[in-house]
């Protein structure tokens, strides 16, 4: 029995890039949708408190909506908001970032300074697929199938050289990281021992195709000097540090820096990027940290940059105890920050600014940077 067909009106764009509306009160989830249409949708995963739905038309057009720059809308599984004009995307970005601080985060802010990055040719640094064949690609929508890819119109071009030629590409792996900005390209499994270099507002970063990098260093650029301002002190804590690149700029700032990550690979980087005698690595967990005596402190200032996962609940009790005057918090999901931050700002932080860093045009991701001061109670 094929699938119902029914028609939708989309009131807003969720957290994960899904339009939503409902029928007979029954929420419906539509990938490929913009707030305002009317479209026709095949109900292909109905469940007991909401539907999922396939795009069939589109019945009332929003001016939000785009032809895609790209041949593969659709079907690639790399970019789900191809249909959204840029200007659109920017504007509904916002508004799911605000809806998530509201509903996750029980709390309004709408004081959010969005800061846009190239529409396209962006991309530096990608997971690519390779099928039986040999072919290269990416991963299709909402499959396992793997879809041949010669150019991507969001990645950096030398990035696309290795679409190009594919030797480039060691022939074991199945999967693997490339690297590509300006005349540089490195493959993961070719490159692995070569060091890489970025530079980012003016610091030179090194690091390596095996490490997570920030994929779009023009909006890096954008972002450092945000999270870094006001930040200012004796010690300072870069936690979930990655290669080291906000301990760089803190060590500009603060006589010492502590430098938490689990990730060994990435924290050989960090030491090279973050030099000084007085500065601290420990290659761990932040949770296994905040149980030593290291994270006694007393911090200045605290830069956090966690996974998808957001802080575990061991984390925020330690920022609301340890009560460093300063905490910038970069996150890439909106739900775990809105979450993180209502409980930081309930255990004595104030708000101060927030900003939404479009690392991912094209894509339904959101980048945002929170700044929080420690609430200083009033004497006498």
């Amino acid at each position: 029995m094929n699938p119902k067909i029914t028609e939708v009106t989309i009131e807003k764009l969720v957290a994960g890039g899904e339009g939503l509306g409902f029928v007979d009160g029954k929420a419906v989830f539509v990938p490929g949708t913009l707030p305002g249409e009317t479209v026709s949708v095949r109900l292909a995963q109905q469940r007991k408190d909401f539907d999922r739905g396939t795009l069939v038309g589109v019945t009332v057009r929003s001016a939000g909506r785009q032809d895609p720059p790209c041949a593969l809308s659709g079907i690639c599984g790399g970019c789900d908001w191809l249909h959204i004009t840029y200007d659109e995307q920017l504007a509904q970005k916002a508004a799911i970032l605000r809806e998530a601080f509201r509903r996750a985060g029980r709390f309004s802010w709408d004081q959010i300074t969005v800061h846009p990055g190239p529409p396209l040719g962006y991309r530096s640094r990608v997971q690519v697929h390779r099928d039986r064949e040999g072919r290269l690609g990416f991963m299709a929508a909402g499959s396992a199938r793997i879809v041949p890819v010669n150019a991507c119109p969001i990645s950096d071009p030398a990035v696309n050289g290795v679409f190009a030629q594919p030797s480039l590409a060691p022939g074991d792996l199945g999967r693997f990281t490339v690297w590509g900005h300006g005349v540089t390209t490195a493959v993961e499994g070719a490159d692995d021992e070569r060091d890489l270099e970025a530079v980012v507002a003016g610091k030179k970063v090194a690091f390596s195709v095996g490490c997570f990098f920030q994929s779009n260093l023009t909006v890096l650029a954008q972002l450092v000097p945000f999270a870094m301002e006001d930040l200012e002190g004796r010690l300072a804590a870069d936690l979930y540090c990655g290669v080291g690149t906000f301990g760089a700029f803190l060590a500009d700032r603060f006589q010492g820096v502590v430098l938490v990550e689990s990730s060994s690979l990435s924290m050989s980087y960090a030491r090279r990027n973050v030099s000084g005698d007085l500065h601290q690595f420990y290659p761990m967990s932040v949770e296994q940290w905040i149980a030593t005596s290291a994270s006694r402190g007393p911090f200045d200032a605290v830069v956090a940059d966690p996974p998808r996962t957001g802080l575990s609940p061991e984390v925020r009790r330690w920022l609301c105890a340890a009560g460093p005057a300063r905490v910038s918090y970069v996150s890439c999901n909106p739900v775990t920050l809105a979450r993180d931050l209502g409980d930081l700002t309930r255990g004595g932080f104030v708000l101060e600014d927030v900003g939404l860093f479009d690392f991912y045009p094209q894509t339904s991701h959101i980048e945002t940077v929170a700044r929080l001061r420690k609430e200083t109670k009033a004497t006498g």
